[in-house]
């Protein structure tokens, strides 16, 4: 049986060009109360990470 290609294959290789990973360290209840205030507000905690990485370097 002949391998299939990743319908994600594009996209990884992309990300393995233009991106890096961030690993942070946090306590499991910290980031499960970040996540579930994240989803109250209907955002993701990536997306809130992201934003304050962007915003703390615009204004220093």
């Amino acid at each position: 049986m002949a391998e299939s290609k990743s319908k994600y294959g594009p996209q990884m290789r992309y990300n393995k060009k233009h991106l890096v990973a961030f690993h942070i360290d946090f306590k499991p209840e910290v980031i499960e109360q970040f996540r579930e205030k994240c989803k109250e507000n209907g955002t993701t905690a990536t997306t809130e990470i992201k934003k304050f990485v962007n915003s703390y370097i615009e204004s220093h």
